[in-house]
């Protein structure tokens, strides 16, 4: 696995720390129904980096 340029490490870190501040706002135990969005989001965000990784370059 090829490392990740540090341009976008950090670009990946400040859009992980966004999604996890928006959904910390947000958060409320009567919202349980919303963790299918956030997996879905979570796992589209984990193949990007499985795709992106395995580029050369």
């Amino acid at each position: 696995m090829s490392e990740l340029s540090p341009r976008l490490r950090d670009e990946i870190d400040d859009q992980v720390a966004e999604a996890l501040d928006a959904y910390l706002a947000e958060w409320r135990p009567r919202r349980a129904r919303s963790w299918p969005l956030w997996l879905a989001i979570a796992l589209t965000n984990i193949a990007w980096l499985v795709v992106v990784s395995g580029k050369p370059g």
